[in-house]
């Protein structure tokens, strides 16, 4: 704006203003000098010609007329002037504005010249970006969560789901090395999954609980974060070489109150505190993810125990049905021993004498089967060790020790012991300890007693009648090697089931144990032993055939009949050979003389 100073506020400008007064200063001057020589001299000009004094007024009046003038002229400008001021500091707001928004501001650069609005801009764009910021690390945290927990929610075994979740956390949070530490059943803590650590130091790590940083972050329960790493704590390697890392953290894993292990990562650069949030919150779910899969595990565990201890029920029920079927088919007489057995295997599953003991081995509850069994009185039993009902022998001691040392860690065992009743009757008694845990480990074991001293008598018959039965086989097998024929029964697929020594000694062999189970495919041609066995089945089929037939220069007597094989329920061949090479020799001599 143009050089003016102000009359009562009211502006001019100074150089139009001199002009005017010197011009207009001079012309009154040389006027009134003029008017003066020829009218009358200048102090009685006045009484003769009065109008002289407009003509000394001249520059006054020139002067309020240039005043007025150069005052709106001036007034124009400046108004102008300030209209283009306020429209370049509003213009240059708003382009200040937008560049906060966009995040293109810069404090020194961009400037509108008024230091209390620049203060107020630079401190609206420290909140905008805080803000912005904050909320593109709340994103940031949330869309990892939601990975986090999808990698978790995807997986039912802890160590699949270690490996997946460090390595995604690796990676999400620009780490270099991670691992993760979970507590054993053995109360160490075990290198459960890694990220690039240095496999000669870690891939086989342990660590005990109060043990190094990791041992002290699960001790403590709270999170550790070191910016200054010694230079032998770890090396982060690449192709290019090793080197340490600038940070360590070492995060709990936390359920509730109970810690379950520890997440350890190292980084290059220092992690910011919203990733710090990230790596807690994360941390929070993994644990609760374990512990959830942890209690599945179990629980398929506990299912799994319980079928395999239906399947074992069964196959027992089974090999228990077998041997009765055994005992009828071995012997008629045995009907009633059969009967009677199948009675008290229906008794067995049905009634089943139970305690409840202590970890001392105290009787805390018992059934009426129980005490049907040993015949004694729940006074007589309540409060006493489970120990001191067996029978003082020393095998029986050592077995009860070493089960209830595996009740007493938390394994189940099952063992039949000798009991005596109150009588003094001694009783076999099948006896299983299954400890129930608490929330402190094995609380209470329940005892499930079956009463198998029939049983045991009957086997030790059944031994007795089954040393009989091998010594008659072993006497029908010395008849057969005495009898001067070749005898053997062969199975439906041609294998052979029972021989002498004399087919044994035939094909080779110094024993007939040696020829069972083989067939004529392990001495002969495919061809041959396949027209042999469909000639074997048309006996089966039509009815016993023989004939005489050359075999390896001798002249053999072959009759062959179909045999139903009892122990296999299928039907088979009895075959007998004789050598009646002289017989035919001579039938063919006495011929050829004729």
């Amino acid at each position: 704006m143009e050089n003016a100073f102000f009359v009562n506020k009211t502006p001019f400008i100074k150089g139009r203003l001199a002009l005017a007064l010197s011009v207009a200063l001079l012309f009154s001057i040389v006027a009134v000098y003029q008017l003066s020589t020829q009218v009358s001299p200048w102090p009685t000009l006045h009484a003769k010609a009065p109008l002289v004094l407009l003509l000394e007024l001249l520059p006054v009046w020139l002067i309020l007329f240039l005043l007025f003038a150069t005052s709106k002229h001036f007034y124009d400008r400046r108004q102008q002037q300030e209209t283009e001021t306020k429209d370049h500091f509003v213009k240059n707001v708003s382009d200040i504005i937008q560049k906060i928004k966009s995040g293109e501001y810069n404090a020194d650069r961009d400037v509108t010249g008024e230091r209390l609005l620049d203060t107020s801009l630079s401190e609206i764009y420290k909140k905008f970006k805080t803000d912005a910021d904050n909320e593109r690390h709340r994103s940031w945290g949330n869309e990892g969560l939601a990975r986090f927990r999808e990698i978790m929610g995807s997986h039912t075994e802890i160590k699949a789901l270690n490996d997946a979740f460090i390595s995604q956390l690796i990676q999400y949070v620009d780490a270099n090395q991670g691992g993760v530490f979970i507590l054993n059943d053995d109360r160490h803590l075990e290198l459960s999954a890694c990220y690039a650590f240095e496999r000669k130091k870690y891939l086989t790590k342990t660590v005990l609980p109060g043990e190094g940083l990791v041992g002290q972050c699960f001790l403590e329960g709270h999170s550790i974060y070191l910016t200054k790493v010694p230079d032998d704590y770890i090396n982060i390697t690449s192709g290019l070489g090793a080197s340490n890392p600038q940070c360590i953290l070492l995060v709990p894993l936390k359920v509730k109150e109970e810690t379950l292990g520890v997440i350890e990562l190292a980084a290059f650069k220092p992690f910011k505190k919203y990733k710090l949030d990230l790596i807690e919150k994360a941390a929070e779910a993994l644990a609760q993810s374990i512990s959830t899969v942890r209690v599945s595990e179990d629980t398929k565990k506990l299912l799994d125990k319980s079928l395999s201890r239906e399947r074992e029920m069964k196959d027992q029920e089974e090999r228990m049905r077998q041997n009765m079927e055994e005992l009828y088919v071995t012997q008629e007489d045995m009907r009633k021993v059969n009967l009677e057995m199948e009675e008290l295997f229906k008794a067995i599953n049905t009634l089943t004498a139970t305690a409840e003991l202590n970890l001392q081995g105290n009787i805390l509850k018992l059934n009426d089967r129980l005490l049907q069994t040993l015949r004694f009185t729940a006074q007589d039993l309540y409060g006493k060790s489970f120990e001191s009902l067996l029978t003082r022998d020393d095998q029986n001691v050592q077995t009860f020790a070493s089960a209830w040392r595996a009740v007493q860690s938390g394994d189940s065992a099952e063992h039949v012991f000798t009991f005596h009743d109150s009588q003094k009757n001694q009783h076999w008694l099948r006896t299983g300890f299954y400890p129930l845990q608490g929330n402190d480990g094995v609380e209470r074991i329940l005892v499930f007693i079956n009463d198998i001293t029939e049983i045991k008598n009957k086997e030790t018959e059944l031994d007795k009648l089954n040393v009989a039965m091998e010594a008659t086989r072993k006497m029908l097998i010395r008849i057969l090697n005495e009898i001067p024929l070749k005898v053997f029964l062969k199975q439906y697929n041609g294998k052979f089931f029972v021989v002498n020594d004399a087919v044994s000694r035939f094909h080779g062999f110094d024993s007939p144990e040696g020829l069972i189970g083989k067939s004529d495919f392990d001495f002969y041609s495919a061809q041959d032993a396949s027209d042999w066995l469909e000639a074997e089945h048309k006996i089966i089929a039509t009815g016993r055939t023989e004939y005489i037939h050359p075999d390896g220069g001798k002249i053999l007597h072959t009759i062959k009949m179909p045999f139903h094989i009892d122990p296999l329920n299928e039907m088979g061949i009895l075959g007998l050979q004789a050598d009646v090479t002289e017989l035919e020799t001579l039938r063919k001599e006495k011929t050829d003389r004729v």
